[in-house]
């Protein structure tokens, strides 16, 4: 069967699925049928018509110009799968996460091994059934918990491709190091927001509060911290509020009672200056953690030190938007870095990196399928979405044919035109 044509069977069996994956999805993480079909469904599908129409010119093997031939040889790159792939996908954006590289994944002709969570396990049983519906042989789907996953690591693959955590990336790529196996590493951490000027501050608010809303702020790229001028947090708080009274209170859940815990201990000894609910048996049951701003936290203190990856926003006051910036290039770099500013056309990033960037916005940077999105450093390894999703999954072997020429002759006629080069 050809690669498009097992791409076509995917998606026709992720369409038809396309209910069980809503009622999944409000199981595991609350989300609504709104942000279900706009987070998760849509760009899924969209990814599966990208690859319908492309996918035939980028399996062609491409012939390259070069001086070689004018001597009667040629190469040609030809793609490749890279052969068997695991692919390891989370639990917060659990069929947008593992279809997109699985589309890449398949499209290139590798096999795959799926694992996908075990947190979203109605999720996961939904793609499990998704994927035997489409009766395609090269996709193996593991259900399990964190030992099943280190089963499966203990297996030769011959590309590793992995979303979550930094932690466990780490461990990843130790264990992938054992033999040598290529990795993609889609990590996130903390990914900062710089405000520079209060004139920008009311555009600002709400763009971030909307960011950080997605999901409950359980969003690799969602905004995790926020620089402000000294003086402008009360501000900040008030516009938040006047946010959240006209668009109410974000739907969705905290994932489970582990990250409910996690994200109330975040908030010891901090300073609240708004939460919009109250933290008690009856939120955690029902998987609600109110939206909290605190203001000023320590650079030792776990908020500023872990990723949140949940609905609470630090605030930190500068007096020196050069000291943030000198500071932020000092930390390991982010899977998203967001800057707001008065001053349109104005690009500069003033030498953090950042796995990618978005200015006067946030989430937006990922949207358009012509650009890779991935991390750097701390953040991942690798780039994924479009065509970079098959390049991943893609070895680009170089054919070189030889002519019938002498090598003498070949030596000199090389040597000629490097003469003329060099001039």
């Amino acid at each position: 069967m050809k690669n498009i044509d097992k791409i076509e069977k995917l998606k026709k069996s992720f369409e038809k699925n396309k209910n069980l994956i809503a009622d999944a999805l409000y199981k595991d993480l609350g989300k609504n049928f709104e942000e279900s079909r706009l987070t998760e469904y849509y760009p899924v599908m969209s990814e599966f018509d990208y690859f319908i129409k492309n996918l035939e010119k980028w399996s062609e093997p491409e012939k390259i110009r070069s001086f070689f031939n004018f001597i009667g040889c040629g190469t040609v790159l030809q793609p490749e799968p890279y052969g068997k792939v695991l692919i390891i996908s989370p639990w917060n954006y659990p069929f947008n996460l593992t279809f997109l590289p699985l589309i890449g994944a398949i499209a290139a002709g590798n096999e795959v091994v799926l694992k996908p969570s075990e947190y979203s396990k109605n999720s996961s049983d939904i793609i499990k059934k998704i994927i035997e519906d489409s009766a395609l042989e090269d996709i193996e789907v593991v259900l399990g918990d964190l030992e099943e996953t280190k089963k499966i690591l203990d297996s030769k693959f011959d590309y590793i491709f992995f979303t979550g955590s930094s932690k466990v990336g780490k461990e990843i790529y130790l264990k992938a190091a054992e033999n040598l196996t290529p990795v993609t590493l889609e990590l996130g951490g903390k990914s900062p927001v710089i405000i520079e000027d209060e004139h920008c501050l009311d555009e600002a608010v709400e763009k971030i509060i909307w960011g950080k809303f997605f999901n409950r702020g359980q969003t690799c790229i969602a905004p995790d911290y926020i620089y402000l001028p000294k003086g402008t947090s009360e501000k900040f708080v008030e516009l938040a509020r006047a946010y959240i009274r006209k668009n109410g209170d974000v739907g969705g859940k905290i994932i489970n009672d582990i990250h409910f815990d996690r994200l109330n201990k975040l908030l010891e000894n901090q300073n609240i200056i708004y939460q919009n609910g109250k933290i008690d048996e009856d939120s955690k049951d029902k998987g609600v953690f109110p939206f909290t701003i605190t203001l000023n936290p320590k650079d030792t203190d776990p908020i500023l030190e872990e990723e949140i990856f949940g609905p609470i926003l630090p605030l930190i006051e500068y007096e020196s938007l050069d000291k943030v910036y000198w500071d932020l290039r000092g930390k390991p770099s982010p899977l998203a870095l967001y800057i707001f500013r008065s001053e349109k056309g104005n690009i500069s990033t003033r030498g953090i990196k950042a796995g990618g960037v978005c200015i006067n916005g946030t989430m937006l940077q990922i949207l358009d399928r012509k650009v890779p999105f991935g991390g750097i450093g701390n953040s991942g390894l690798g780039q994924y979405h479009g065509k970079y999703s098959f390049d991943t999954f893609t070895h680009y072997k170089p054919i070189f044919e030889g002519s019938s020429l002498k090598i003498s002759t070949i030596n000199r006629v090389i040597n000629l035109i490097l003469s003329k080069i060099k001039k």
